[in-house]
């Protein structure tokens, strides 16, 4: 039976966008979220970028392309203002020859798709609009959005309250109901919970076992130059640069498990160093231009997949292991609470396609992927492989009737 309230817990693209999934069926959702704004945190950047990591035929692959394409058509469905979201394209640059040989691989699988196409160095830098040093795998329809404005207009739905500057101490389970503290008050009740609160998740509580790290990112804002208001698409090496937006570039980003919130000189220097390794004459007049930054922790799995379903209590599944081939509805189920986290650094081109999911998991309808897919986002895979069942940790996130 499908549920008619729901609350979930982060405002994040995650949340906002599980919130809207679930308000598109007629579930009443309410959105709690610890800052006085929406997408304060990992999804709070200027500008997000919209395109997908791809490797060749492989499952990371096809996950991210599914994600791309999904994003792609909700914004589309959205209607976000130009001023929001720009379809500007992206170059993913063979900056060095594991590059190189990765995208002339993805290039040669694809054949005659028309997501993509590879361009030799001359007709890279035609289509960015800047003198580029190294050919590329080109997205006509990768993007650079707001992320705020993306959130907000996820948000308006009529079936979605949210409430902000809620910070939520604990959940527990009473009976079949949930119960949401902030403090040693008692704010909200519900029989289904969704955690996309990324790294706090795990410090509600609950017997869970998410295995999540915060990775430290930190984006350059460059002022633009006379030079850089050429560039037409999003550019990415190990790095990425935006085409301007308000006069500013988005810069980044680094990658390190540093805990500091501060600004580091030293970030600012490797984004740069990484803008130089591909466009030396862009590098040249942006380099004294870096106008401020923005620092924010990603949360990521270990396998790197989002962590996506129902929720196992871990104390009670090590204290008593099943046997390899046992039924998953014998398993112990923390009944109504669900998970959409750990998107890294691309949460906007899998969270959305995670919340279609999962609300296709509450609701118990048809999968908008393979199973086989779903399955890997399965959020207990990390405690059932500890536990050596391999098997149901392929294969739990896709078994809608599990409790009947």
């Amino acid at each position: 039976m499908q549920p008619k309230t729901a609350i979930i817990i982060g405002a994040g693209i995650a949340g906002c966008s599980s919130a809207y999934a679930l308000a598109q069926r007629g579930i009443k959702v309410t959105l709690l979220e610890r800052h006085e704004q929406i997408a304060d945190e990992a999804s709070g950047n200027p500008q997000a970028m919209l395109y997908p990591r791809l490797s060749g035929d492989d499952t990371a692959s096809q996950f991210a392309l599914a994600g791309y394409v999904y994003s792609l058509d909700l914004i589309a469905k959205l209607a976000l203002d130009q001023a929001d979201f720009h379809a500007c394209g992206m170059l993913q640059l063979g900056f060095n020859d594991r590059e190189l040989a990765r995208i002339e691989k993805v290039a040669a699988l694809a054949g005659a798709a028309d997501y993509l196409q590879l361009l030799d160095q001359a007709e890279a830098s035609q289509k960015a609009g800047i003198a580029l040093l190294h050919p590329a795998l080109h997205f006509p329809q990768a993007a650079w959005l707001k992320p705020k404005a993306l959130c907000q207009r996820l948000l308006s739905h009529e079936n979605i309250v949210l409430k902000t500057s809620i910070n939520v101490s604990k959940v527990l389970k009473s009976k079949d109901v949930f119960e949401i503290y902030s403090g040693d008050n008692c704010i909200e009740k519900s029989e289904i919970v969704i955690l996309t609160n990324a790294n706090q998740a795990q410090h509600l509580g609950l017997n869970l076992h998410l295995k999540t790290q915060a990775v430290r990112g930190q984006l350059s804002l460059v002022r633009a130059s006379a030079a850089s208001l050429r560039l037409q698409s999003i550019v990415c090496s190990d790095g990425y640069l935006s085409p301007a937006s308000d006069g500013l570039h988005s810069l980044g980003a680094s990658f390190s498990s540093d805990p500091s919130t501060a600004i580091d000189a030293l970030d600012h220097q490797s984004n740069l160093s990484k803008l130089n390794s591909y466009a030396e004459t862009l590098y040249d007049s942006l380099k004294h231009k870096v106008q401020g930054g923005r620092v924010s922790f990603r949360c990521s799995s270990a396998d790197y997949f989002p962590l996506l379903g129902e929720l196992l209590d871990h104390q009670a599944l090590s204290a008593r292991p099943p046997r390899p081939n046992a039924n998953a509805a014998t398993l112990p189920w923390v009944k109504g609470l669900y998970s959409n986290l750990a998107h890294g650094s691309r949460g906007f081109t899998s969270a959305p396609l995670c919340a279609e999911i999962l609300a296709s998991l509450i609701c118990q309808e048809d999968l908008p992927i393979s199973h086989a897919l779903a399955s890997l986002l399965n959020p207990n895979r990390f405690i059932l492989r500890q536990l050596g069942l391999k098997k149901l940790a392929r294969s739990l996130a896709t078994s809608t009737d599990r409790h009947e």
